[in-house]
C-alpha cells in the first residue's frame, strides 16, 4: 500500500494546525504586542515630532515606523515624514544623511536603533555600521589609538558628530610623534586632511611605481619633500613636472649650455658615467672622433654653439701652418691624418699626363701649398740642349704633359719654309731631335736626305 504524497493534508494534520494557529491567536490576543514586540521603545524627550515628543507615546502604533509587507514606502520614508529636517538635509547632496543615502545597505536603524529599552542611546555608532569613506575620509587607517584601543566616535568628535576639529588631527599625532609632526608640518602644513583621506593614498604605503614617474636607482630612497616641496593639497602631489631639469636645474654643471634634457646623457643610476649619441647632432663621430674626450673639443663644459671646423680644433696639429687653407678635410678624413689625398683638379693647375705621377712635394717645397707657382720653369729648368735659345717660360709652344719628347716646335724655323707639302716647321712633324742629334745649334739633313734633292731623291 503506497503512502499518499499530500499526508501533509490529511484530516489529523489539519486538525493539528487549526489548534496550533488557534493558540498562538488566544496568546496574541491576551498578551497584547508583546508577541510582536521588539522591546520597550526609547522615552527620550525632545520637541514635538508627528504628535509625539518621544518614540515611547508612539506606543502600540507599529505602522507608524513600520510599512506593511505590501507597501512600496520603505521604513526611511516613515522616519522623514517626522524628521522633516533630515528630510531638508537630504535634499542637499554634501550633508552627511545624504552622502549615507547614497550607500544603499545603510538604512535609518543602522545608525540609530530602537526597541533597547526607555533610557537606550539613539544614535550608536559604536558597531562600525557608520559609512565614514562616504563623507571624504575613511577610517580604515584609525582602527586602533596609540595605546591599542579602538576608536570612538567621541575621540574626534565632540557632541554634535556632524563637526570635526581639524586641530585634532594634530593634537593627537603630536603626541604620539612630536619630532615627526614638527618635520612633517614644516614641510606640508598644518592642513592635514587637504592631503590625507585615510586610505593613504599618500604615505609610507603608497606605491609610487604606480604612478607616472616611477622610482629608480638614486630616486629610491629620497624623502617625498625632496622632489615634493611644499605641497598643500592632494593635486600638488600630482601636478608636480616630472622634467628632470625641474629638480635638478642647481645640479647642472653645464649651467644650462647641453639644454634642458638630463636624460639624454645620465641615468638614474647615478651622474657618472654620463652617455650621448652625437649622431643625433649636426656634427656625427666617426673614425678618431669617436675616442676623443668631451672635454677636448667642449672646453669649460660648453656645448651649445661649439665651432664644428676641423680647423677650429686641429690648428695646433696643423703641418701646414695655414698656408693650404682651414679646409682639412679638403685631404684628410675623421679615421686619420694619413693617407691624405687632395683633388688637384678643384685647384686652378689642374693635373694631367706625367704630372699626375708627380709627389707632391716635387712641386711644394717645404709644404708650401698657396702660391705655389704654375709657370712650367719654376719646376723644369732649361736643359742643356736648348742652349739657352728660348728664353720664354711657356714649355708649352712645345712640349705637353704627356711626355718631354717628342716635342713639336711652333715658331718660325730658320732655312725651313712653311709650305703646302709639310716640309716646313717640324718638317712633316717630325720631332727636334729627328734633325738636331746633339743641341739645337746643329741640324744633319742628309741623316733623312742622301742628295741634294728636297724629296729625299737622289
Amino acid at each position: 500500500m503506497r503512502s499518499s504524497r499530500l499526508s501533509c493534508l490529511s484530516p489529523s494534520a489539519i486538525v493539528a494546525l487549526v489548534i496550533t494557529l488557534a493558540i498562538i491567536a488566544i496568546f496574541g490576543f491576551s498578551s497584547g504586542s508583546a508577541l510582536f514586540t521588539a522591546g520597550s521603545l526609547n522615552a527620550h524627550t525632545g520637541k514635538s515630532l508627528g504628535g509625539v515628543t518621544s518614540h515611547l507615546e508612539i506606543g502600540n502604533d507599529c505602522a507608524k515606523c513600520h510599512s506593511a509587507p505590501w507597501s512600496s514606502a520603505t521604513q526611511a520614508d516613515l522616519c522623514v515624514t517626522c524628521h522633516t529636517d533630515i528630510s531638508q538635509q537630504l535634499a542637499k547632496p554634501d550633508s552627511i544623511h545624504s552622502l549615507m543615502i547614497k550607500n544603499e545597505s545603510i538604512a535609518c536603524h543602522s545608525c540609530h536603533p530602537d526597541h533597547r529599552g526607555p533610557n537606550a542611546p539613539l544614535t550608536d555608532m559604536v558597531s562600525g555600521t557608520f559609512p565614514h569613506d562616504s563623507t571624504g575620509y575613511s577610517l580604515r587607517s584609525h582602527k586602533q589609538r596609540s595605546d591599542g584601543q579602538a576608536f570612538l566616535c567621541s575621540d574626534c568628535h565632540s557632541q554634535d558628530v556632524t563637526n570635526f576639529d581639524k586641530a585634532l588631527c594634530s593634537t593627537c599625532h603630536t603626541q604620539a610623534n612630536k619630532t615627526f609632526m614638527d618635520s612633517h608640518t614644516q614641510a606640508y602644513g598644518t592642513e592635514c586632511m587637504a592631503c590625507h583621506d585615510g586610505l593613504e593614498t599618500i604615505s609610507k604605503k603608497f606605491d609610487h611605481s604606480s604612478a607616472a614617474f616611477k622610482l629608480e636607482g638614486k630616486h629610491i630612497g629620497l624623502n617625498c619633500q625632496d622632489c615634493h616641496t611644499k605641497p598643500r593639497v592632494l593635486a600638488d602631489f600630482l601636478s608636480l613636472p616630472p622634467a628632470c631639469s625641474d629638480c635638478h636645474a642647481k645640479d647642472d654643471a653645464h649651467k644650462g649650455g647641453f639644454g634642458m634634457d638630463c636624460g639624454s646623457c645620465h641615468k638614474v643610476a647615478g651622474w657618472k658615467p654620463a652617455t650621448f649619441d652625437h649622431n643625433l647632432s649636426a656634427f656625427k663621430l666617426e673614425g678618431k672622433h669617436l675616442d676623443a674626450k668631451c672635454t677636448d673639443c667642449h672646453i669649460n663644459n660648453v656645448f651649445k654653439g661649439t665651432e664644428s671646423s676641423c680647423f677650429a680644433c686641429h690648428q695646433k696639429d696643423d703641418k701646414h701652418k695655414g698656408k693650404f687653407g682651414q679646409d682639412c678635410g679638403a685631404c684628410h678624413k675623421a679615421a686619420g691624418w694619413e693617407p691624405a689625398t687632395f683633388d688637384h683638379n678643384l685647384s686652378a693647375f689642374k693635373l694631367d699626363g706625367a704630372h699626375t705621377k708627380v709627389e707632391c712635394q716635387k712641386c711644394h717645397i717645404n709644404n708650401v701649398f698657396k702660391g705655389t707657382s704654375q709657370v712650367c720653369s719654376s719646376c723644369h729648368n732649361d736643359p742643356a740642349f736648348h742652349l739657352g735659345m728660348f728664353s720664354g717660360t711657356i714649355c708649352s709652344q712645345c712640349h705637353n704633359t704627356s711626355a718631354w719628347s717628342p716635342a713639336l716646335y711652333n715658331g718660325p724655323h730658320p732655312g725651313i719654309s712653311n709650305d703646302e707639302g709639310g716640309s716646313g716647321v717640324n718638317h712633316g712633324g717630325k720631332g727636334c731631335r729627328s734633325c738636331h742629334t746633339t743641341n739645337l745649334n746643329t741640324a744633319t739633313c742628309t741623316q733623312c736626305h742622301d742628295s741634294n734633292s728636297p724629296g729625299g731623291e737622289d
